[in-house]
């Protein structure tokens, strides 16, 4: 008697903007392709919406992932690559001694020997990637941040602003450009008096947007900033003064 091969599987993106992008795709690509060649069967597919460097213990789908997986009696996680489990070394190496002291085997589709061999070598070569992939996107945060802050005084001096009035960086969109629908939504659900979280929770149980708790008080703050704003124009409209041409 065979015993049936079950896993199941985890996505991440950064942002909210790359969950139609094909970020998502080619990771699935990827799990779906190892998964396929090595007769497993997928039981559940978790994504999260949350900066690589978060702790993976505080990420919504990833702990719904571990406590499915106890359900389930399920011990094979996979993912695509380390970077998709985390861009913090020590968040990858806490997770990986963590699951796998609970008898979790951890697959990264592009490397699947990655995390299952627990020699002093494959161990130095996981630590070294894993290194090198928060010092990627550490390079990449400064890199963003210096050309933001550019761009921030250019659009300053040309008077495009946003809420903190520092300037509105080209190119960097808000979740609100993007899913306009949200405004109503979330200002409905906090009328109700719900927490951030539950709003956060309410988002992709009804309506399928993985939206963090955090995006959902960023998004409260723009909603407030723009119709102050709006109120502001509309004053300096009224206040313009109105030329005779005679």
């Amino acid at each position: 008697m065979t015993t049936k091969k079950e896993c199941l599987i985890y996505c991440r993106t950064s942002t909210l903007t790359n969950k139609d992008g094909d970020s998502v795709h080619r990771q699935k690509s990827s799990i779906m392709k190892w998964v396929k060649s090595n007769g497993y069967t997928v039981r559940g597919e978790y994504y999260d919406v949350e900066s690589g460097s978060l702790d993976t213990m505080e990420r919504p789908e990833f702990m719904k992932m571990i406590s499915d997986s106890e359900r389930l009696g399920i011990t094979v996680l996979v993912f695509s690559d380390q970077t998709r489990l985390s861009r913090d070394i020590i968040v990858q190496e806490s997770t990986f001694r963590l699951l796998s002291s609970r008898g979790y085997s951890l697959i990264s589709s592009e490397n699947p020997k990655q995390f299952i061999e627990d020699s002093p070598t494959s161990n130095l070569i996981r630590q070294i990637l894993g290194s090198f992939s928060e010092f990627d996107r550490s390079s990449t945060v400064s890199k963003l941040r210096v050309s933001r802050l550019r761009k921030k005084v250019s659009n300053h001096e040309k008077g495009i602003v946003t809420r903190n009035r520092t300037g509105k960086c080209e190119g960097s969109k808000r979740i609100l450009e993007i899913h306009p629908e949200l405004e109503s939504l979330i200002t409905k659900l906090r009328k109700r008096g719900l927490s951030l979280r539950k709003i956060s929770s309410h988002l992709k149980e009804e309506y399928g947007y993985q939206v963090s708790f955090k995006s959902v008080g960023n998004i409260l703050k723009d909603i407030v900033w723009m119709k102050k704003e709006k109120r502001r124009m509309n004053r300096k409209k009224k206040s313009s003064p109105i030329l005779n041409v005679v």
